[in-house]
C-alpha cells in the first residue's frame, strides 16, 4: 500500500511539474535535430552514477552491514521536451549480512518526466520495472534462506540535475528498486547518488 501511495504521488508530482514548465514560457533545451539510441525518440543522453544503497531485508541473527557503493550506467531519450525512456543496468552493491553475502543487480525500464526549472536546473522523476537477479549467501544459524532469485519488480525514483554545458549535466537523485530475493519476494533497495549525464 505505501508502495502504491509512492507510485500515485510519483505520478501526480510528475503532471505537476509538466504544467509548471508548459505556463512558465521558460526556455527548453529540446531540439528535434538530436539524436538518440532508443526507437522513436530523439534528443538522447548518456549517464553514470554512483551511490549509497540500502536493502530494506530482515538482518536476521547477527546483524546487517549494509553496501558503501552502488551504480547505474544508462541511456535515454525524450518522446517530447517534458516525457521521455530510460534503459539502464544497476548493481547494488554487496550487503553483509546472516554471517554471508547479499548482492542485487538487474536491468531498469523506466519512463522519464522532466521540467525545466531555470538556471540550467531541471526536476525529474522515473516510474517503472526492473528485472533483477539476486544471490543471498548466510550462515546456517542465520535464519536467512540462502539462493538465487530473478524477477520483475516495480521501480521509480526522483531527482534534479544541472547542466552546466552544453552537453554535461550533473545528476542527484535517489530510486527504489523491488527484488526478489531466495525466502523473500518483496525486498526493497533504495539508493541515493550523485553522477554525469551526457546529452548527445
Amino acid at each position: 500500500m505505501n508502495s502504491l501511495r509512492s507510485c500515485a504521488g510519483l505520478a501526480a508530482l510528475l503532471l505537476a511539474g509538466t504544467a509548471m514548465a508548459q505556463t512558465s514560457g521558460s526556455p527548453s533545451p529540446y531540439d528535434l535535430r538530436r539524436g538518440s539510441w532508443l526507437p522513436y525518440t530523439t534528443n538522447g543522453y548518456a549517464g553514470l552514477s554512483l551511490g549509497r544503497p540500502s536493502y530494506r531485508l530482515d538482518c536476521g541473527v547477527g546483524g546487517c552491514d549494509q553496501p558503501q557503493l552502488a551504480g547505474r550506467a544508462y541511456v535515454g531519450g525524450m518522446f517530447s521536451p517534458f516525457f521521455g525512456a530510460e534503459v539502464g543496468y544497476l548493481h547494488m552493491g554487496e550487503a553483509e549480512r546472516g554471517g554471508g553475502d547479499t548482492r542485487a543487480e538487474g536491468v531498469n525500464f523506466s519512463l522519464v518526466g522532466r521540467a525545466d526549472v531555470g538556471a540550467g536546473f531541471g526536476v525529474f522523476g522515473r516510474l517503472g520495472t526492473t528485472y533483477g537477479r539476486t544471490r543471498v549467501a548466510s550462515s546456517a544459524s542465520s535464519g536467512i534462506t540462502p539462493g538465487r532469485a530473478s524477477g520483475w519488480g516495480p521501480a521509480y525514483g526522483l531527482g534534479v540535475d544541472w547542466a552546466f554545458s552544453d552537453h554535461w549535466s550533473a545528476v542527484l537523485d535517489w530510486q527504489r528498486h523491488r527484488f526478489d530475493f531466495a525466502g523473500d519476494d518483496n525486498g526493497w533497495v533504495r539508493s541515493t547518488s550523485v553522477g554525469l549525464k551526457y546529452r548527445f
